[in-house]
């Protein structure tokens, strides 16, 4: 059993901060089969069933909320993901900025590298992951217009508001880290976790103007706050990567969406 996060490194801690419980059996299939166990550490309020990938395996959690007490979130991984991070064939992020042990039967967790606190860089993006982003990004502005138009006013929040705000947060990070020469940042998350705390109060400002209301116009002048705030940080950072901005594509997709904005008024 193993405690990352920011509780096992005393980081950026609140009342509200989780513990992150990582549970390394092979019998693990027995805590995804009913919830009686969770209860075991206090009335549960809530939880939710969740997954993520790593590597070729997909990693079971329960994330537990406590009535009165703090959350819990438990992950169950199989013992032989323990021991190719051990041995080096595979890395767990998380645990380079810091883990605690705190059961440990076949003293295999010892063996784990000592924390660096280099986890979770925003490394330099390759031409084509850029590049990527950027058609990403038109493609998902040109669907926002596309609905608004259409006054499929949901569908056009839900894009708005989920998909093209991904690459919009991505290009604000790279531009935050090429303007900071890569250099390792504890505060950066790449979900935005403490983005007041390390971004600029230009961009803050920016930022707010890319958020609106349930309103069509309101919506179309927030996806042009996403396009000029995102073409500017793109424009800096192609600079920064020595990688040729295609000026004409992003020129002829403002324009197709300013048609759209004017022909739907």
């Amino acid at each position: 059993v193993i405690l990352e996060g920011s509780l096992a490194v005393s980081s950026h801690v609140d009342e509200l901060s989780d513990y992150d419980i990582n549970i390394f059996t092979s019998n693990y299939e027995k805590y995804l089969a009913d919830d009686t166990w969770m209860s075991q550490f206090g009335p549960v309020l809530v939880y939710q069933k969740e997954q993520f990938p790593f590597y070729d395996a997909i990693i079971s959690t329960r994330l537990v909320v406590y009535q009165g007490r703090p959350r819990i979130d438990f992950s169950f991984w199989h013992p032989r993901l323990l021991a190719e991070i051990v041995q080096g064939d595979k890395e767990y992020e998380s645990y380079k900025n810091g883990y605690r042990v705190l059961v440990d039967k076949d003293r295999l967790a010892e063996r784990l590298k000592p924390p660096t606190g280099d986890g979770f860089l925003i490394p330099k993006p390759s031409r084509d992951e850029f590049l990527q982003t950027l058609y990403d990004f038109w493609f998902e502005a040109y669907c926002v217009a596309k609905y608004l138009y259409r006054r499929d006013l949901w569908y056009a929040k839900l894009i708005e508001n989920r998909y093209i705000k991904d690459h919009l947060f991505k290009m604000i990070l790279w531009d935050h880290q090429a303007e900071n020469a890569w250099a390792p940042d504890p505060l950066i998350h790449k979900e935005g976790k403490r983005f007041e705390k390390w971004a600029s109060p230009e961009i803050i400002d920016a930022v707010s103007k890319c958020f609106s209301s349930y309103h069509v116009d309101d919506t179309w002048g927030s996806l042009f706050a996403m396009i000029e705030l995102f073409t500017r940080l793109a424009r800096k950072t192609s600079s920064h990567l020595h990688i040729a901005y295609p000026l004409q594509v992003e020129q002829d997709v403002i324009t197709y969406l300013q048609y759209l904005k004017d022909k739907s008024e």
